[in-house]
């Protein structure tokens, strides 16, 4: 079975569903549990618009290391847990991690934008699978 489960987390609401998800596996398995998040890159008119990169980049990553904490704490005591922050594209540094941290299973969210909007903007759930060779469970946003 799955011992070394790689959660994907972001801001959404998918994410943290899936979260919790992993979380429970991690606890009827006795699996590892980890959590990822990637801190994006600044897209390249932040760098022609005239403002404080570097004060933007560490308001990104500060964020990001919040997103982290918060995460850690909402989980069941004695659940041991390890997180990894990222940088850059999110689903090459989630693959990236995979393959790092030897992980067996990838549980993430889908925000569900359906095929045409994935196919013009990407999906990073698309982008995991079908650059890793693990298990993964994607949960996908609750019908309204």
């Amino acid at each position: 079975m799955y011992r070394n489960i790689l959660v994907a987390l972001d801001s959404s609401e998918i994410a943290a569903r899936a979260l919790a998800e992993a979380a429970e596996l991690a606890l009827a398995l006795n699996a590892r549990l980890t959590i990822v998040s990637v801190a994006p890159d600044l897209p390249g008119a932040a760098y022609r618009a005239g403002i404080d990169i570097k004060a933007l980049e560490a308001e990104v990553q500060a964020e990001v290391d919040a997103l982290l904490r918060q995460a850690v704490d909402s989980l069941p005591e004695g659940l041991p847990v390890t997180t990894v922050l990222r940088r850059g594209n999110p689903g090459a540094e989630i693959v990236g991690q995979i393959e790092r941290g030897d992980h067996d299973l990838v549980v993430m969210g889908s925000r569900g934008r359906g095929r045409v909007t994935s196919s013009l903007f990407g999906s990073v759930a698309a982008h995991v699978h079908f650059h890793s060779r693990v298990a993964m469970l994607v949960l996908q946003p609750q019908a309204e």
